[in-house]
């Protein structure tokens, strides 16, 4: 099992001002760019084969500037899609539960909304989990907010994996470490 461990290596500290430099992007990107790339983005997420046979969509809830996930879970809802939202735990833990309605959730750590906690669910081989990020560049690679929580979960579960990342904030190529996990696919607008 792999080891996750907050570093000072030149790596991390090259990772963290990327991070730091994301976050204004993100902050100065106009709210008509937001919400026409949000539309976009999830246009082409509903045509993806991958997402349409999955059993189970893993997901998360979006909050600020993130690419928005709401109408994807209303609309994965309201067809009868089985959904799981994570709930983050103590020292980097991360587990998934099914939603039945938006109206479940309760503010969690970090103030993201999430699912009643009952039973945990696994992703199986024929699930999608979709990876929220600051960025991510064309080789899968995604750089999100320096806790590990994806990477540590990619590591344990092998299904497809979809990062949804604005194309304003694609690059070409971002400093990755071992215990970086890349997703299968990175959705741009």
């Amino acid at each position: 099992m792999k080891r996750y461990t907050l570093s000072s290596s030149p790596l991390c500290e090259q990772k963290q001002i990327i991070r730091l430099q994301k976050l204004v992007e993100i902050e100065n990107l106009s709210d008509k760019y937001i919400r026409e790339s949000d539309e976009a983005i999830l246009n082409k997420l509903l045509c993806l084969e991958e997402l349409n046979n999955a059993c189970t969509v893993f997901l998360y809830h979006s909050v600020g500037r993130e690419v928005s996930t709401v109408k994807l879970i209303e609309r994965l809802l309201k067809s009868g899609r089985r959904v799981a939202l994570p709930v983050s735990g103590n020292g980097g833990a991360m587990e998934f539960y099914f939603l039945n309605s938006l109206s479940e959730l309760m503010p969690g750590r970090f103030g993201i909304p999430e699912p009643p906690v009952k039973r945990p669910v696994r992703p199986e081989a024929d699930d999608v989990i979709i990876v929220p990020a600051l960025c991510c560049d064309r080789h899968g690679n995604r750089l999100g907010h320096g806790e590990g929580y994806y990477d540590r979960y990619l590591a344990k579960y092998k299904c497809f994996s979809i990062c949804l990342c604005r194309s304003r904030l694609l690059e070409d190529k971002l400093p990755a470490e071992k215990t970086d996990i890349a997703v299968s696919l990175v959705l741009t607008d």
